[in-house]
């Protein structure tokens, strides 16, 4: 029996475009609010199992809750740094 290759599907390939564009590293709230991308973690970690990106750290935004247009508090949100790996 043939063995099946392993191929990136667009979003994943998207995915690696769109990490480039942005000096090789974000995180997915960067790359979805700011850059109009739809990414989930998903189909991302299949990439790191992969070894074409890793997610060694995180960053956390500070977050306002708003209620009826009234800020009512503020949360501290912690999000994964994407990073493409080298391949030299």
């Amino acid at each position: 029996m043939a063995q099946k290759t392993w191929e990136m599907n667009e979003n994943q390939k998207a995915f690696l475009n769109a990490l480039k564009e942005n000096g090789g590293k974000a995180t997915l709230f960067e790359l979805n609010r700011f850059k109009g991308y739809n990414f989930k973690s998903g189909s991302i970690n299949v990439l790191i199992n992969k070894g074409y990106v890793k997610a060694e750290d995180e960053v956390t935004y500070d977050c306002d809750v708003v209620y009826n247009g009234v800020k009512v508090g503020s949360v501290k949100k912690t999000a994964k740094v994407y990073e493409l790996v080298s391949n030299d």
